[in-house]
């Protein structure tokens, strides 16, 4: 029953850039296709990065944002998660004959490279190096994005940057509170999906109008 309504938020203003209203069946995941291609068709606007939770962990979404020349930092859902291929990691992480995880070593476009732990100081492996490679760099593995869509990207899983492009996904939260919080769009009194899209568009409209206004009084406050 009642209605849901999606939110892409540009996380450096915390504000709303695409909204949408539909029936409270409405699976989060089926939202996000329509949104980005709102942002990017309506804006304009080249996306780097695309940030959701792990109800949106579906290849069609991965595939989408890939379509505009963006990388998908999206938590995997674990919930009925197969067995990944042979000598992967959960997360895509590589792993050598001996089961250790290869680490990742940086990218070069759309291909991550990984190198041998034990080469890189991060087990002591019991056959070193040369088992598995003749030189002293150690075994390096390269993996295109594109070969598995959904484990692969850039930055890597699990690194450091990924987990901080993840934190910003956060915005969306801090957007979707105010919206309730300070505005009206948690008391809705009015019945009919058209009618609830134009009450949540109005609350969306306020929050816009008063960030502007609130930013140009602090810009006169400044040059006053």
């Amino acid at each position: 029953f009642g209605y849901k309504f999606h939110l892409a938020v540009d996380t450096a203003s915390e504000l709303p850039v695409a909204l949408d209203v539909t029936p409270a069946n409405v699976f989060d995941g089926e939202m996000a296709a329509p949104l980005l291609e709102h942002v990017v068709t309506t804006h304009g606007w080249k996306i780097d990065f695309v940030m959701m939770d792990a109800g949106y962990d579906q290849v069609k979404n991965y595939e989408t944002v890939h379509q505009y020349g963006a990388q998908a930092i999206i938590a995997m859902n674990k919930r009925g998660e197969k067995e990944p291929p042979e000598g992967i990691a959960s997360d895509g992480t590589p792993r050598c004959t001996m089961g250790y995880d290869i680490v990742y070593w940086g990218a070069d476009g759309d291909r991550l490279k990984f190198r041998c732990p034990h080469a890189v100081g991060k087990v002591d492996c019991p056959l070193g190096i040369a088992t598995c490679s003749e030189s002293n760099y150690g075994m390096v593995v390269k993996k295109r994005i594109t070969e598995d869509i959904r484990r692969y990207c850039t930055p890597h899983r699990g690194t450091q940057n990924w987990k901080l492009l993840y934190n910003e996904r956060t915005a969306v939260e801090r957007c979707n509170a105010r919206l309730k919080t300070n505005l009206t769009a948690n008391d809705v009194h009015v019945r009919g999906i058209r009618k609830v899209k134009t009450y949540m568009f109005l609350n969306a409209i306020v929050l816009l109008a008063s960030s502007l206004a609130v930013n140009h009084i602090e810009r006169h406050k400044k040059t006053a």
